[in-house]
């Protein structure tokens, strides 16, 4: 009788873990992800605004950035009031990631800004 009990509690918790990997994981993903993308576009235009004529340098500086923080620099943009960068990263999932409705949820995306203002 406690065995079948003590079975369904660890029964219980191993598939509320599971559940809780599945569905925090982008959530989780997407919080690092929004620091890394604007600390990728505020570094890039602290050195346009240094060298504004660097844009590949900014460029590669945002991607180094994103790159420390195992993310991908996917979109990079220099206009007239700052930079724009978008970072991306797949978020950890054991099931729901197969599930051709769920897959796009984990490839977590996220774009900042950061405006060219001289203090």
């Amino acid at each position: 009788m406690i065995t079948g009990w003590l079975s369904k509690i660890v029964i219980g918790i191993a598939l509320v873990g599971f559940l809780a990997v599945e569905l925090i994981s982008p959530v989780a993903v997407r919080a690092q992800l929004d620091g890394v993308a604007h600390d990728a576009a505020d570094n890039a235009v602290l050195h346009l605004l240094d060298h504004p004529d660097e844009v590949e340098q900014a460029r590669l500086i945002a991607d180094d950035i994103a790159k420390e923080k195992d993310a991908a620099l996917t979109f990079f943009d220099v206009g007239t009031n700052g930079v724009t960068v978008t970072v991306e990263r797949e978020a950890r999932s054991f099931l729901l990631k197969k599930v051709e409705q769920l897959e796009s949820w984990y490839d977590v995306e996220v774009t900042a800004s950061a405006a060219r203002v001289r203090r």
